[in-house]
């Protein structure tokens, strides 16, 4: 069972919008990280919450402006699955990422993980399905580093300001600005699968992706939510 979670995409600047989608094996862990007290709180979900419940109880609710069956936020395939993966390792690497605004920012860790799967969204046994080109990712030793004024080559926490499906676990003492060696204990997951592409490949094409290790730019698309809008 795979399940499929469109909501808007709070990576858009304000002058665009779309949607993003997740996927996700275990829907009630989720729920559980995805609509935490301090999730709904601090990116103002109650409303998005609401909608949510009402498409996982059957009704057509979408997240965006359309009632389009395609984007309902709620969607499970009974036959769905991962086909395919291949996970990346990084060590003392700076990724440099970009905001909806195409603003750069470098984003320090000392270890990474990187994940590439192919889902089948297979609703029915005997259908190919849509295929999915996923990714999910860890980081530890986090930060972000300071390129501006007279603290350039200092470095901070690394607040993520996107979708809401990155759960993060810092110390309580970390200092404003520090050295990278001070976030050694901060770590930073998605715990969903986040979408890059999706395509129906059929004939000489159906088994799907050639999945090889991401690009910089496709690191950089991969972990958009850290950045987010306009972080």
């Amino acid at each position: 069972m795979i399940y499929k979670i469109t909501l808007f995409d709070a990576n858009c600047p304000s002058c665009t919008s779309g949607t993003a989608s997740f996927f996700t094996e275990d829907i009630d862990e989720f729920e559980r990280n995805y609509f935490s007290d301090e999730n709904v709180e601090w990116g103002k979900l109650e409303a998005q919450k609401e909608r949510y419940f009402r498409s996982k109880a059957g009704e057509n609710v979408t997240d965006y402006y359309s009632d389009d069956p395609e984007l309902n936020i709620f969607q499970y395939a009974e036959y769905g699955t991962i086909e395919k993966r291949r996970t990346f390792h990084y060590k003392d690497k700076i990724f440099e990422l970009h905001n909806g605004f195409l603003i750069p920012s470098h984003i320090y860790a000392a270890e990474a993980t990187v994940e590439l799967a192919q889902i089948a969204f297979k609703k029915h046994p005997d259908e190919e399905g849509e295929k999915y080109l996923a990714a999910r990712y860890s980081l530890r030793g986090v930060c972000c580093e300071d390129t501006f004024g007279s603290n350039k080559s200092k470095f901070s926490d690394c607040t993520p300001y996107g979708n809401a499906i990155i759960k993060t676990c810092y110390p309580e003492d970390l200092p404003y600005k520090g050295e990278k060696e001070d976030y050694a204990d901060c770590k930073l997951s998605t715990f969903a699968w986040v979408e890059l592409y999706q395509s129906c490949f059929k004939g000489n094409h159906v088994n799907g992706y050639e999945i090889e290790e991401p690009t910089e730019e496709q690191l950089a698309w991969i972990m958009r939510d850290i950045p987010g809008d306009a972080g």
